[in-house]
């Protein structure tokens, strides 16, 4: 007995698909508490003003964080995150731009009940502020650094336009600490985090959200923010500088080698610059080519170039004489050139 195929339009299969998790979304309202629908309508408005980066946002952050991995983290559907994978805790996950671009979209988004596929578009900055937030609710469902009194309160009472800031626990974050590889060894990796992100050394403190999301991204993902006098810049400025003086070609020796430390040096450079505000395109498309699923494809295409032989067969041009077109033609660049010449 031969089974039946069904074929549905991509449209369809998309619409269907949103109904599934329209309804599966109000399942979860329907079980939160009173207390809980009152938090996440709370949420939802502060995430629906957060516009830019003054200083009432750094406090909607703080507010967004502690709300969501606080108040609410015994509701947050990380089954969302879980399909498809083995893992069933956070801890299992080895988090990168994309795990974390994929729990902003299975958990927060999928909570504030938005459609991940149109929220960018839609509502870019909405999305932002859930983005700009994911690794440190993260990183306090994972180590539970904020310090909430008896009366569910974490944060300062800043005078003037200061920003808030929350009472975080150092002290519970120093064993999952890991240093840089070329820090000396001298240093222990507390040492270093307190050098970079305590310098008083105390057990907890009141911290800004910069702060906040500057640590959870070194110990979740190993991004250190670098100091101002960074010499990146410099390194590539000269590259630049060298290629633009001449250099237009690979050395005849080691060009395998230059190749290989070239392919590196761009996914390295991009990788970088997903942490970065001023780049969102490679952001995007750093995530899109070079996931845990597709990267090894991405590699893959690119070594493919390296036994294939492109050979463009004709140049062609053409000028008008008379007001009739006149073709240039050449099976060489040195042919096109001299032709150009004497056009």
């Amino acid at each position: 007995m031969s089974t039946k195929k069904v074929k549905v339009d991509a449209e369809t299969f998309k619409k269907v698909q949103a109904e599934i998790v329209n309804e599966q979304h109000k399942e979860l309202r329907k079980n939160l508490s009173v207390e809980q629908a009152k938090k996440l309508e709370e949420t939802d408005k502060i995430i629906t003003k957060v516009e830019t980066n003054l200083i009432d946002n750094e406090n909607s952050n703080l507010h967004i964080i502690k709300n969501l991995s606080v108040d609410l983290k015994d509701v947050l559907p990380l089954n969302k995150l879980y399909e498809g994978t083995n893992f069933k805790t956070l801890d299992e996950f080895q988090f990168n731009n994309a795990v974390m671009l994929r729990f902003t979209n299975k958990v927060l988004v999928y909570l504030m009940g938005k459609n991940a596929d149109t929220i960018q578009k839609e509502n870019p900055l909405y999305f932002r502020a859930l983005r700009d937030t994911a690794s440190s609710i993260v990183l306090n469902l994972m180590y539970d650094v904020i310090v909430v009194d008896e009366d569910n309160n974490c944060f300062n009472s800043p005078i003037g336009r200061k920003p808030k800031m929350i009472n975080f626990s150092f002290k519970k974050l120093y064993r999952y600490v890991k240093k840089p590889k070329n820090v000396s060894e001298d240093i222990t990796a507390k040492e270093y985090f307190n050098s970079k992100f305590n310098k008083d050394g105390k057990d907890k403190d009141y911290i800004s959200f910069e702060l906040f999301n500057d640590i959870s991204k070194f110990i979740l993902m190993s991004v250190e923010q670098p100091e101002a006098d960074t010499p990146l810049l410099k390194k590539i400025n000269a590259v630049n500088d060298f290629i633009e003086a001449g250099n237009n070609f690979l050395p005849v020796k080691k060009q395998q080698e230059t190749a290989e430390a070239i392919k590196d040096c761009i996914y390295n450079l991009l990788d970088v610059s997903v942490n970065s505000s001023k780049f969102e395109i490679l952001s995007d498309t750093l995530i899109n080519l070079t996931d845990e699923k597709t990267f090894k494809a991405f590699k893959e295409h690119i070594k493919s170039f390296e036994t294939k032989s492109a050979k463009i067969k004709m140049y062609q041009a053409v000028k008008f004489e008379n007001n009739k077109a006149k073709y240039i033609q050449a099976d060489t660049s040195e042919a096109f050139k001299n032709q150009l010449k004497t056009a």
